[in-house]
Parts: C-alpha cells; sequence; structure tokens
C-alpha cells in the first residue's frame, strides 16, 4: 500500500456507514480513498447509481466488466461476480471463454448474443488500446444499443478501467471487491 489508511474512527459519518457494509478489501479502499473524504462521498453513489442503475442490465453489465478486466488484469475485477448476472445466465464457462486470449469478438458470437460481443469487443479495446475504437465499433453498438446505452457503456467501461487500475497503482489488490454489494433482493415465496 502506497499511502496511509484512514482509521475507521476517523471516518465521516458518510464514510463510517459504507465502511461497516464493506468487506474486508472493501474497508481497505474506503481507508483509502478516505484521505480526500469529500470526494470519497460522492464517489460511492456515483459508482454504486451507475453499475448497479443501468439500462444494460447484470448480465452485459458484467460482461463489460469482465472484458475490462481481461485487458487490466486486476486479480478484484477477474474473481468477482454478480449473483444477478448469473441468475441471467452467465456461466464461469462464458467467463472462461471471454479471458481466453486467443479468444476475438468473432469467435465469441456461439456463447454470446450479437449485442454482448459487440460491448465485449468495445471493452476489450477501451480498455487496451483505445486508439483503436473506431466508427465500426460505434456501428456495432448502435446496433443493439440506443444513445443513452451506448453512453452508458462508456461510462461503465471508465469506470471499471479507472478503479481497476486505482486498486493496482495504491497496492490495494485485496481478494474481495473494493465497492458494496448490491442492495440485498427481496425473495418471494415461504
Amino acid at each position: 500500500m502506497h499511502i496511509r489508511m484512514v482509521e475507521p474512527e476517523a471516518l465521516t459519518p458518510s464514510l463510517r456507514q459504507t465502511w461497516e457494509q464493506a468487506s474486508d478489501g472493501g474497508r481497505k479502499f474506503i481507508g483509502a480513498v478516505a484521505n480526500a473524504p469529500e470526494h470519497a462521498e460522492r464517489l460511492f453513489p456515483a459508482y454504486n447509481g451507475l453499475r448497479y442503475g443501468t439500462r444494460l442490465g447484470p448480465r452485459m453489465c458484467e460482461l463489460l466488466r469482465l472484458a475490462i478486466a481481461r485487458t487490466t488484469q486486476c486479480p478484484i475485477c477477474l474473481r468477482g461476480r454478480r449473483d444477478d448476472a448469473t441468475d441471467e445466465g452467465l456461466t464461469e464457462s462464458m467467463v472462461a471463454e471471454l479471458m481466453d486470449p486467443s479468444r476475438s469478438p468473432a469467435t465469441l458470437l456461439g456463447s454470446f448474443s450479437p449485442a454482448e460481443a459487440a460491448v465485449v469487443s468495445f471493452a476489450w479495446k477501451f480498455g487496451a488500446d483505445h486508439f483503436d475504437l473506431g466508427e465500426a465499433d460505434f456501428a456495432a453498438l448502435r446496433d443493439h444499443f440506443d444513445v443513452e446505452e451506448i453512453t452508458e457503456i462508456g461510462m461503465l467501461c471508465a469506470q471499471f478501467l479507472g478503479f481497476g487500475r486505482f486498486v493496482m497503482v495504491f497496492g490495494l489488490d485485496d481478494p474481495a471487491c473494493p465497492v458494496s454489494p448490491p442492495p440485498a433482493r427481496a425473495t418471494s415465496g415461504s
């Protein structure tokens, strides 16, 4: 770790509440970003609002996040899975296929929908070589998404890439995800 951690008792009330709900890795992340408390307090609601409030849905959002993780090799991002994405059909075999460096977006079309392949391709390029993104990539997205969704795709790519880089550069590469999970889902039945 390259910066000091803010101790829990020194956190602002808002950050302390976030810290109390976080995993051990999340607490480490909160302790680091709490060095700039006014920004940290704005960070978590914005992150969670975009990640868990996206119109793309959990599976598409998770595929995008994992595609970015393939480019950054962030161990936190590579290990994490959202339950609601697996509930929507995301499997470990799909993740393995996504992580296979010999795979290209064109070879994913057997396992992934054309929309998913377009998002994965965009995210791979966004994370690895954003100068390679061009009109063809945006045209592929426009075949499946409206302008608001395409904007969300770009914002999610930036968010996941930025968080992954921060974790690695600041030495916070803990086995737990640095952000809180989505709010608990209500269950029905007995």
